[in-house]
């Protein structure tokens, strides 16, 4: 087990001091995550672009103590099973870790891969910040100035991943960035008085404001997450969070995904599914995945709570409602029409019976071009009997 006790320069005190360490179901869900991810990003991406560029930050060994594979294993295989459609590009994978035994260590394990000649593997063994910077200074060359990114920075505490260095990276097109913020943790910090570890803190958030929160009375783990959502909502069209608990159940940290591309966003989406197939935004060490959650809503029931919200006393084409669900929320294409069949049938919607051609609509059938009404919503009256 690795603790969450942390020292003034934001490090986490009992990080594992071996070369590796135990793998936790948290960490087991986060790499599925990744996995899945990356199994669509590289054969996508290879199809355009001649260049892809694959960053891990604070990547460790590459192997856990009872065998698991890293992040930079995980990477490789994905972009390997796509081997056939690659073969005319160019793949550079930069694992980055500060631990000069742990890049070693991962050094054996990449030898026991058989790697394409395309890849192109640097292992680093630095400061994460200042390997990102200099990277991130070297693609402003014509060689990579086009190339797709994607950056995994999975550190163990708040320390050196200053939010201007995720703000450059986004700054670039084709960029995304998929990212661990340590919230509980930071939240035990907010008010610490040393000043290097409140300057990590701010320079993490890019913002002095995140102090605010330390005064507040309410949720502090969650207006983390919220502050740091917005912060890159400035710099990315699409924001997406996945929230990790503990084995007490506690939120422990955040992995952020950001991107200005609608379908890395949607592909995004679908891994964390994959992983919660209840909500699509959190895993816990304390769930029993063989036991059912009990009071959990139906994902159609929130969604169809979230468009009545949103489109409230409006008449709206079904594309227009779709294109919220995939763009503006955590749902994916495939809860849309179960939520709008609940909403008829409640009669909270009304929709129109011919479609653009003249033609009826079919029965529980959501075409783009169909109109919905969304009707005043009123509170449904229990009985007393």
């Amino acid at each position: 087990m690795v603790s969450c006790l942390w020292d003034k320069r934001g490090k986490e005190v009992s990080t594992p001091q071996k070369t590796t360490w135990e793998i936790e179901p948290h960490t087991l869900a986060k790499h599925e995550i990744l996995r899945r991810y990356l199994g669509a990003w590289f054969p996508i991406l290879g199809t355009a672009f001649q260049n892809i560029v694959y960053i891990d930050g604070f990547c460790g060994p590459g192997r856990y103590d009872g065998g698991e594979v890293g992040s930079p294993i995980i990477a490789l295989r994905e972009a390997k099973k796509h081997r056939n459609r690659l073969q005319k590009n160019r793949l550079i994978f930069h694992f980055v870790d500060e631990r000069p035994d742990r890049i070693s260590q991962l050094n054996d394990e990449l030898e026991q891969i058989e790697v394409p000649d395309n890849f192109e593997i640097r292992p680093v063994a630095r400061a994460f910040e200042h390997e990102f910077r200099d990277l991130l200074n070297n693609f402003d060359k014509d060689e990579f100035q086009k190339a797709p990114i994607f950056a995994f920075i999975d550190p163990f505490g708040f320390k050196g991943v200053p939010f201007d260095l995720v703000q450059k990276l986004l700054k670039k097109p084709r960029t995304e960035v998929f990212i661990n913020i340590m919230a509980d943790s930071i939240n035990r910090f907010l008010e610490h008085p040393d000043k290097v570890t409140r300057q990590h803190i701010s320079d993490l958030f890019g913002t002095t404001d995140v102090f605010k929160i330390a005064q507040d009375s309410g949720s502090r783990v969650e207006d983390l997450r919220l502050l740091y959502q917005e912060q890159l909502k400035k710099h990315a069209q699409f924001v997406r969070y996945f929230e990790m608990r503990n084995s007490k159940n506690r939120p422990i940290y955040y992995l952020f995904f950001a991107t200005n591309n609608s379908l890395g966003h949607l592909r995004m989406k679908q891994a964390f599914w994959k992983v919660d197939s209840a909500s699509g935004v959190r895993f816990s060490d304390a769930t029993n995945p063989n036991q059912l959650v009990l009071f959990e809503l139906d994902e159609s029931e929130t969604l169809a709570k979230e468009l009545q919200n949103k489109f409230m006393n409006q008449k709206v084409q079904v594309k227009q409602v779709r294109d919220f669900v995939i763009n503006k929320t955590s749902f994916l294409p495939k809860h849309v029409t179960k939520a709008l069949r609940l909403l008829e049938k409640e009669k909270e919607i009304y929709v129109q019976t011919l479609k653009s051609d003249g033609n009826k609509r079919r029965k529980n059938s959501f075409p783009d071009e169909v109109i919905i009404t969304f009707l005043s919503r009123v509170p449904k009256q229990r009985s007393l009997f």
